[in-house]
C-alpha cells in the first residue's frame, strides 16, 4: 500500500500559534503531543481541517479506531475535497477490507487524480481482485501521473510496455484477418490482444464487431459494453449494442442505448426517424417497473466497485423513468468523479488560466495551463489552447 500526505487549508481559524506549533510537532514525529494540540483546540474550532489532522495524528499513532472516527467527522463537514479519504482506504486496506478502500481511494482520486499514490493503490487493489480492465486503467493513471520514477515505476511501465507491444502486433494481425475475410482468426488474435490491452477502445469495438457479425451476441454484448465504458458517445458501439441487446430480446436495454443514440444522429434525418420511431415503440411495452433489472445490476456492479458499469446501468435506471433522478443523481454524479476526474479540473483551469492571461498575470496563467497539459490528451483541444498560451516569464 501507498500513501501520500497533503496539507489542506479552510476557511476557519483556529488559533495561528498552536496550530503552527502542532505542524510542527507533527513534522518532527511527535504525534502524541501534536494530538493534544489539536484536541485542546476543538472548543475554539470546529473545521473539517482540525478533525483531519486529528485523524492523522491517531493514524501515524496506529489507532485506527479513533483516527477512522475523526476522518469520518472531517468528511461530513467537507465531503469532497478532503484528504480524508486516502487514510480511510488505507484504513479499511488494512483490514482486508478492498471493498471500502476502494471506495475511498476513488473519492480520494475524484478531487486528485494526479496523486499518483492513490492511483497505484487503485491499481494494486483491482489486480489483487482480478478485475484487470480497472488495474490496467489506474496503472496507466500511475505512469502518467508519478514523478518519483523509481524501482517500481520501472517495474510497471516495462510491463504494461510489453503488454501494449503484444496487443498493438496482435490488433495488426487481427486486422490482416479481418481483411482476408477471416473472422475466427480474427478473433484469436483480439481475445489475446484485448488481455494484453483491456482498456484500448479500438480492440474492444472491433471484437464487439466482428461477434456481432458471428452472431454471437453474447460475446459481442461483453466487448462493447467495456467500449462504451471508455466512449460513451460512440455513434458506432451505441448502434451495434442496440441490435445485440434486440437479438438478445432485452428491450429495455436496447431502449436505453437508442436514448442515448439520438443526440448523436439528430443532424442524419433518415437515421433519427428510424431511432425515434423504435424508442417510441419500445418505450409503449415498458411499465414504470421496467428500470428494476437495471437498479439491480447497477447496485451489483457499485458493491464489486466495477464503476464504469455501475454508472451505465443508474443511467439506464434514469432513462427509463426519470423521477428516479432524485435516487441515483447524486451517485452518478459520483461515479463520473471517479472514472473522468480530468475533465472537470482541465475545464476549470482553462478558465482560471484564461483569466489570469487576460490579465497579463502570466506566471500564475501559467500554472493552470501547465495542469491542463498534464490532464489533457496531447490531441486534444484544452491541450493546444494551453500549450498555445503558456508564456515565458
Amino acid at each position: 500500500m501507498v500513501s501520500s500526505d497533503f496539507y489542506i487549508q479552510d476557511n476557519s481559524n483556529p488559533e495561528e500559534k498552536t496550530l503552527e506549533a502542532a505542524k510542527k510537532l507533527y513534522q518532527d514525529g511527535k504525534y502524541a503531543e501534536a494530538l493534544k494540540l489539536y484536541q485542546g483546540m476543538l472548543n475554539a474550532s470546529l473545521s473539517y481541517k482540525l478533525y483531519y489532522e486529528i485523524g492523522r495524528c491517531y493514524y501515524k499513532m496506529n489507532d485506527f479506531l479513533p483516527s477512522e472516527e475523526y476522518f469520518k467527522k472531517s468528511l461530513s463537514l467537507e465531503g469532497f475535497k478532503n484528504p480524508s479519504y486516502l487514510y480511510l482506504g488505507n484504513i479499511y486496506y488494512k483490514r482486508a477490507d478492498i471493498k471500502n478502500a476502494i471506495e475511498n481511494w476513488a473519492s480520494a482520486y475524484a478531487y486528485k487524480p494526479d496523486d499518483a499514490a492513490v492511483c497505484l493503490n487503485l491499481a494494486t487493489s483491482y489486480f489483487s481482485k482480478g478485475m484487470r480492465f480497472q488495474a490496467v486503467f489506474y496503472y496507466e493513471k500511475y505512469l502518467k501521473y508519478a514523478k518519483d520514477k523509481g524501482n517500481s515505476y520501472d517495474a510497471i511501465k516495462s510491463s504494461i510496455d510489453k503488454c501494449n507491444e503484444i496487443g498493438q502486433e496482435f490488433l495488426q494481425k487481427a486486422r490482416r484477418a479481418i481483411a482476408s475475410k477471416n473472422n475466427k482468426s480474427a478473433i484469436e488474435y483480439l481475445t489475446f490482444a484485448v488481455k494484453n490491452m483491456p482498456v484500448s477502445f479500438d480492440i474492444n469495438h472491433l471484437l464487439g464487431k466482428i461477434y456481432l457479425e458471428e452472431n454471437d451476441y453474447m460475446h459481442s454484448l461483453i466487448y462493447l459494453k467495456q467500449a462504451q465504458c471508455l466512449d460513451n458517445h460512440s455513434l458506432d458501439v451505441l448502434q451495434k449494442l442496440s441490435s445485440v441487446y434486440i437479438n438478445l430480446g432485452d428491450f429495455t436495454a436496447a431502449y436505453c442505448a437508442m436514448r442515448r443514440l439520438l443526440p448523436l444522429v439528430l443532424h442524419n434525418q433518415p437515421e433519427y426517424l428510424k431511432t425515434i420511431k423504435l424508442v417510441k415503440t419500445l418505450d409503449e411495452s415498458f411499465d414504470e417497473y421496467s428500470y428494476q433489472g437495471h437498479k439491480d445490476w447497477a447496485m451489483r456492479y457499485d458493491s464489486e466497485n466495477n464503476y464504469h458499469m455501475a454508472l451505465i446501468e443508474y443511467e439506464n435506471c434514469v432513462i427509463l423513468k426519470e423521477s428516479l433522478n432524485d435516487a441515483f443523481g447524486e451517485r452518478i454524479e459520483r461515479l463520473k468523479s471517479f472514472i473522468k476526474p480530468e475533465e472537470r479540473i482541465v475545464k476549470i483551469c482553462l478558465e482560471k488560466g484564461g483569466e489570469f492571461y487576460n490579465n497579463g498575470d502570466f506566471r500564475t496563467s501559467n500554472k493552470y495551463f501547465s495542469k491542463v497539459m498534464l490532464m489533457s490528451d496531447k490531441n486534444s483541444s484544452e491541450y493546444k489552447i494551453a500549450k498555445s498560451r503558456v508564456v515565458d516569464v
